[in-house]
Order: C-alpha cells, then sequence, then structure tokens
C-alpha cells in the first residue's frame, strides 16, 4: 500500500460526513432564518471547514506515500489543475463572446478532484 489507507479514509472519509451534515445544515438554515450579511456569510462558508481537513488528511497520506505513488498523484494533480485551468479558460473567452451558461465557482473545486481521480486511475494503469 501507498500509505495508511486506512488511517486516510477514516480521516478523509469523516471531514466528507461531516461536511455532508454542515452543507445541509448551512442550506437549511440560509433558507429558513433572516440573516444579518456577517451571519448568513459565516453559514455559507461553515462547509468549507470540514473540506481543509479532507485536504489535510490529502496532504498527510501523500507525505506518506512511496516515490512511485507520489509520482502518480503529482501527475494527476499537475493534468486536473492544467485540464481544468485550460477549460475555464476558454469557457471565459466563450462568455465573452457568445451567450453560454455561466459556471459558478463553486464547481471548480469538484472539477479538479474529479479530473484528478480519473487522472490518477489513467496514470496507474499506463505506468504499472
Amino acid at each position: 500500500m501507498p500509505f495508511n489507507t486506512r488511517r486516510y479514509l477514516v480521516h478523509f472519509g469523516g471531514a466528507m460526513a461531516v461536511y455532508t451534515v454542515v452543507l445541509i445544515l448551512s442550506v437549511i438554515a440560509l433558507d429558513r432564518f433572516d440573516l444579518s450579511v456577517p451571519a448568513a456569510a459565516a453559514v455559507a462558508l461553515a462547509p468549507v471547514i470540514p473540506v481543509l481537513y479532507a485536504l489535510h488528511a490529502f496532504i498527510v497520506a501523500f507525505r506518506q506515500a512511496d516515490e512511485f505513488h507520489r509520482r502518480v498523484i503529482s501527475e494527476a494533480i499537475i493534468w486536473a489543475a492544467g485540464l481544468v485551468g485550460f477549460v475555464s479558460f476558454a469557457w471565459g473567452f466563450l462568455e465573452v463572446a457568445i451567450e453560454v451558461p455561466r459556471i459558478p465557482y463553486l464547481w471548480v473545486l469538484p472539477a479538479l478532484i474529479g479530473t484528478y481521480g480519473i487522472m490518477q486511475t489513467i496514470l496507474y494503469r499506463r505506468l504499472k
């Protein structure tokens, strides 16, 4: 195993479970209560906290990985950042030139994570 998978799954999975609960509660709170601007901002940003912990779990797992797995993870991250970056760059040009739907920034991180997962799978198959 490239790192302590069980520990990673507990910490990352726990962070995602907390994220889900906090997200649902924040959406409900924003919908049902008339919050002041600072309170609404705090409630809207609350789901970011467990995601930051998930990032921490990922970094800890990366540091524990062997050289081969670090190489795959690093290259997958580079591909994901490049692909998502260039697609969003191109989409921005389209938004200026023609009428296309605006894509909220909220989707950038999930796009990066999803693209990273796809690229990591491709790279593991190609490099093994």
